[in-house]
């Protein structure tokens, strides 16, 4: 007996000295392969984060895929709701908070049922070793099981349990390419991670375990039993109560419409250019929405094949409050023009700076006489957009009107470099060159700008004279700007060009009356290519502009006409609705009258066909009206051939074409144009 005692203390020593030596042996080899193999730390940071535009209230206005074809948007853990949290740790990890990183309780567990079963029927993966696992593309075998565990037990000492929840939640799948809770929040229910009700929080919680068979857009009946599950799980741990949990299972979570790409997605692409990696921008949804439908109904009475663009601008701050490039973002042609960019001539919206440099200079009041008479420029002869002369008028009075002579006579008498001065600050982009570019054409719309720019610039007129830059990213700091102009000139531009003293084309003369306050002026470039509308309301400025992104005329594309009435419709939308008029302006003190100007003699000139021109022939010819300047009896010579004194107009061929006309008081007049 004790012979047999003794066999069996020595037989314990020698198993309790290689059990030591083994696990002497077994500890110096994980020292050496923990120095050897150091926890690749690098590879945390696996899963790039997703450019997101999101609007002013940091809702999704657009997203896009990482450099890995993934949607991923990492959170804090702070920003997560809790019960994901519990949800989570419930399902995947029940004893998280208590393990070194790896389980041994479970990997007996597991290793007894999938021995006895012959087959694996039950996993013992914690949560760090699906960190691991998600870091490194492994295959599924014993090996690869071996790697995640010794590189879990790295991953514990180098991170405390709340860093690698968080790791976890942001790196795990969530179904397709989505990856980390905050995309998956913000796909499946257009929520933040920090908004999840239980049920929704139960629904995510269990989708890591098998993305693709339960992807709840297309196992809908495989996601909600898991979350049943997962609900139960958090009742038997202790991490919900009963109650809660049945009544979430009996009210299931409910996801929301597919995202729309195309909402807001001018905007969106401007703020990826700026900002690749993406952010808070300042679209407000619900102006953005409404601008969006104004214009599509606008654009539906518009002859075929035109585009539009608007943009608004809050001018406190200088956000762009919404953005429309174009009405159809989806159409493969021309729908991804950003037209509120594109640079096109604006016509004789930028007069409004030209009367402001000469108010502020003194030359100019808005009651001064000034002359629309014919004049001669260094042998230019310009004239107005109907080629009549008013003569004598207040500068108020020539201004709503947009008169281009009077214009023109302004802008040389105050200095076109003073001129050029004024619209510059206010942040219009002029060439180096300008003055041999566009010279005193500036005025008519001889440069090109872009609808952003010049609608920027009108919001220094409600702004009391200073510029601030546009931005489109909320965290985007903002100066104090620049003073471009006197308070006092802004006062009396908004006076004059006001809705209280002009007609709005395109309202109901009962909607006319329901208007609230808001200056504008339109402009049209030549050729009728551009037609725009740009002011403010005190609140916000908005500017439209209508024409063809190929850049060919047509006869509707007039400011007043085709651009004017989406303005005042922006204008009377409650959200941007400004009921208060700004205060009345004080009159301006003329220090240099302007001179008056010389007038030229009434000269003969052919209205039509207009010089210069090429006119288009449907079939094989085309019939042109002859018309003049004059209503005396004229003589008419086409390529030196005389026209019968009766006729009005004359069908022609294409070609190319010299036309003259005289009176009898010998006068002439001559255009070439051609027909093709």
């Amino acid at each position: 007996m004790r012979l047999q005692l003794a066999k069996v203390v020595r037989a314990m020593r020698r198993f309790a000295l290689a059990l030591a030596c083994t696990v002497a042996v077994s500890a110096a080899a994980l020292a050496v392969l923990w120095r050897v193999f150091p926890f690749p730390e690098d590879k945390l940071t696996r899963f790039q984060p997703s450019p997101m535009i999101l609007d002013s209230d940091g809702n999704l206005l657009f997203r896009s895929v990482s450099p890995q074809e993934q949607w991923c948007l990492p959170v804090p853990l702070a920003q997560i709701d809790p019960r994901v949290i519990d949800a989570t740790i419930a399902v995947e990890d029940q004893r998280y908070d208590s393990h070194p990183g790896v389980d041994l309780a479970a990997l007996l567990r597991a290793t007894g049922q999938n021995l006895i079963c012959r087959r694996v029927v039950s996993g013992a993966s914690t949560i760090p070793m699906q960190v691991c696992r998600m870091m490194e593309d492994r295959p599924r075998t014993i090996a690869a099981k071996l790697v995640e565990m010794f590189r879990a037990v790295q991953l514990s000492r180098i991170r405390d349990k709340e860093q690698i929840l968080e790791l976890y939640l942001n790196m795990a799948p969530y179904g397709g390419n989505i990856r980390g809770i905050g995309a998956a929040s913000r796909f499946y229910f257009s929520k933040q991670p920090g908004d999840l009700s239980l049920a929704e929080s139960a629904l995510l919680a269990g989708l890591p375990k098998s993305p693709t068979r339960l992807d709840p857009r297309r196992h809908w009946p495989a996601a909600i039993d898991r979350s049943c599950l997962v609900l139960n799980r958090m009742a038997e741990c202790g991490r919900l109560d009963p109650s809660e949990a049945q009544e979430a299972i009996a009210h299931p979570a409910v996801l929301n419409a597919t995202p729309r790409d195309s909402f807001a997605a001018h905007a969106a692409a401007m703020a990826l250019t700026q900002r690749p990696a993406g952010g808070q921008t300042t679209i407000v949804r619900k102006i953005q929405m409404q601008a969006e439908s104004l214009a599509k109904d606008h654009r539906a009475n518009l002859p075929d094949d035109s585009e539009l663009a608007a943009v608004v601008i809050e001018i406190s701050s200088g956000s762009i409050l919404a953005m429309v490039g174009s009405v159809d973002y989806a159409n493969p042609r021309e729908g991804q023009v950003n037209a509120v960019l594109a640079r096109r001539s604006p016509g004789s919206a930028l007069k409004p700076f030209i009367y402001a440099a000469a108010f502020q200079e003194g030359r100019l009041a808005a009651d001064s006489i000034v002359y629309d008479v014919p004049i001669d420029f260094s042998g230019w002869e310009p004239a107005n957009f109907d080629r009549t002369f008013s003569g004598p008028m207040a500068a108020a009075d020539a201004l709503r009107q947009s008169l281009n002579i009077p214009a023109l006579y302004i802008a040389r008498q105050t200095g076109l470099g003073r001129c050029f001065g004024v619209i510059e600050s206010a942040g219009i982009d002029l060439p180096p060159d300008i003055n041999r570019r566009a010279g005193l054409s500036l005025v008519v719309g001889g440069i090109e700008t872009s609808l952003l720019e010049l609608t920027n610039a009108y919001t220094v007129f409600g702004r009391q004279g200073r510029y601030l830059k546009p931005r489109l990213f909320a965290d985007q700091p903002q100066d104090g700007g620049r003073a471009v102009l006197d308070e006092n000139v802004c006062a009396t531009l908004n006076d004059i060009l006001s809705c209280r003293n002009r007609i709005v084309h395109g309202m109901e003369d009962a909607d006319v009356q329901r208007l609230p306050w808001f200056m504008w002026k339109t402009g049209t470039s030549s050729g009728r290519r551009d037609a725009w509308a740009v002011g403010h309301n005190g609140r916000v400025a908005a500017g439209v502009w209508v024409g063809r992104f190929r850049g060919t005329g047509r006869v509707d594309y007039v400011g007043a006409e085709a651009a004017e009435p989406l303005l005042a419709k922006l204008f009377c939308l409650p959200a941007l609705k400004n009921e208060s008029p700004p205060p009345a302006p004080q009159p301006i003190a003329v220090i240099r009258p302007l001179p008056k100007p010389e007038p030229l003699e009434d000269r003969l000139a052919i209205l039509s066909p207009e010089n210069g021109q090429t006119y288009l022939a449907i079939g094989q010819t085309i019939r042109l009206s002859l018309k003049a300047n004059s209503g005396r009896p004229l003589n008419w010579f086409l390529n030196d051939r005389l026209v019968p004194a009766e006729e009005r107009s004359v069908e022609l061929p294409r070609g190319a074409y010299r036309l003259v006309c005289t009176d009898g008081d010998g006068r002439s007049a001559t255009a070439s144009f051609a027909v093709r």
